[in-house]
């Protein structure tokens, strides 16, 4: 660390910063000032970060956190040897690093696949890179592109764990909208044709929080082991809670009092975005006590309506944004102005609320629908 310039004092404040990150007791401070070191001493943990079907945006996401020096000494301890978005290699010399990795540091390297794989017709709906051979193109013989497929199966075997990075490689996303003509499929679900013992680690969210995918990888580092997971692969530490059970409005929502017209601009009412199309009761993320951007707000906060980018069902079973939540049904009632009114009874009750809450936030059974 003192030849990277960095002092006893930064370190253990780093060390400090990481603790927090992952939501860790700051008595374990000494003890991850440890597993650092020891990182440090053993070498870069090499990374290779691929894209599938996916608008680069959490990759945007990753490269605009503003996480303390913490992050830039733990991005310094990896060895990101493949991400387009940002690297200055390209073609056969970038190429060639991801296959000279694959063979090089098989069962060491991290394998980061950002968007989900399309697997009809052959998988050109995505590919980078050339097979070898031709194919015809418009009666010319041209170079065959390389499917994301074909990748996945080349780097999936060699990889010590899978990091599904965002929504749409964890679940699907909004690729997964059109997926009977794509053939969209999770990450998760590609991997395990592969191999059903490899390990992945579904990072959702659109995009996925920066903590949420540095405090994933250091995890990972840092105990040799994949974090603790709920029933879709999700680190618990960053996917453990529903929204709807921190958000500043839920009072609101519990007082029946909720927005029902963008033109009311009523600051101090804060008024509960359910009806607007908010989907945080069935919603698990922390974003309401981590926020966005430095900590800085996030869409409740800024007066937007949380559109569950961090659950399964997200794109297409939680669409139109705008509009309540879909399929409720609670004692056979099933539209929000009639929620409004039995929220707002359950406010003088004190009770019914409560359990419409629970009723929303219920999770599905296992293996069920959200």
């Amino acid at each position: 660390m003192e030849e990277k310039g960095v002092t006893r004092r930064q370190f253990i404040k780093y060390a400090g910063a990481t603790a927090a990150l992952l939501g860790l007791s700051q008595a374990l401070v000494p003890e991850i000032a440890r597993a650092l070191e020891e990182m440090a001493a053993s070498g870069k943990p090499p990374v290779l970060w691929i894209q599938g079907q996916n608008c680069t945006g959490c990759s945007v996401s990753f490269l605009n956190t503003n996480y303390p020096d913490a992050a830039e000494v733990v991005l310094d301890k990896l060895s990101v040897r493949y991400q387009p978005t940002v690297m200055a290699a390209a073609g056969y010399q970038a190429f060639g690093v991801i296959e000279d990795t694959a063979k090089e540091l098989a069962g060491k390297y991290v394998l980061v696949v950002e968007g989900p794989i399309p697997t009809a017709e052959g998988g050109e709906f995505c590919t980078f890179g050339l097979e070898e051979g031709t194919k015809d193109l418009l009666g010319n013989k041209v170079p065959k592109d390389k499917p994301i497929e074909v990748w996945m199966e080349q780097l999936v075997p060699g990889a010590a764990a899978v990091i599904a990075l965002g929504n749409c490689a964890s679940f699907g996303g909004i690729p997964a909208a059109n997926a009977e003509v794509t053939g969209t499929t999770a990450v998760l679900d590609v991997v395990k044709k592969i191999d059903k013992d490899k390990p992945v680690i579904n990072v959702s969210g659109c995009p996925s929080h920066p903590d949420w995918f540095i405090g994933t990888v250091l995890y990972y580092l840092l105990n040799g082991k994949v974090p603790e997971l709920d029933r879709y692969n999700r680190p618990t530490m960053f996917f453990g809670k529903l929204i709807h059970e921190n958000c500043e409005r839920r009072a609101s929502f519990d007082a029946g009092l909720f927005l029902e017209d963008w033109n009311d601009n009523n600051p101090d009412m804060k008024l509960c975005l359910f009806k607007m199309g908010c989907k945080g009761p069935v919603t698990y993320a922390d974003c309401p006590t981590r926020r966005w951007n430095s900590a800085v707000n996030w869409c409740v906060g800024a007066n937007a309506p949380c559109h569950g980018c961090a659950e399964p069902a997200f794109y297409k079973d939680l669409s139109p944004l705008y509009e309540p939540l879909p399929d409720i049904n609670f004692m056979g009632i099933n539209n929000a102005e009639t929620l409004g009114w039995i929220a707002a009874g359950a406010t003088a009750a004190g009770i019914v609320g409560h359990y419409l809450y629970k009723q929303l936030g219920k999770k599905a059974p296992e293996g069920g629908e959200e």
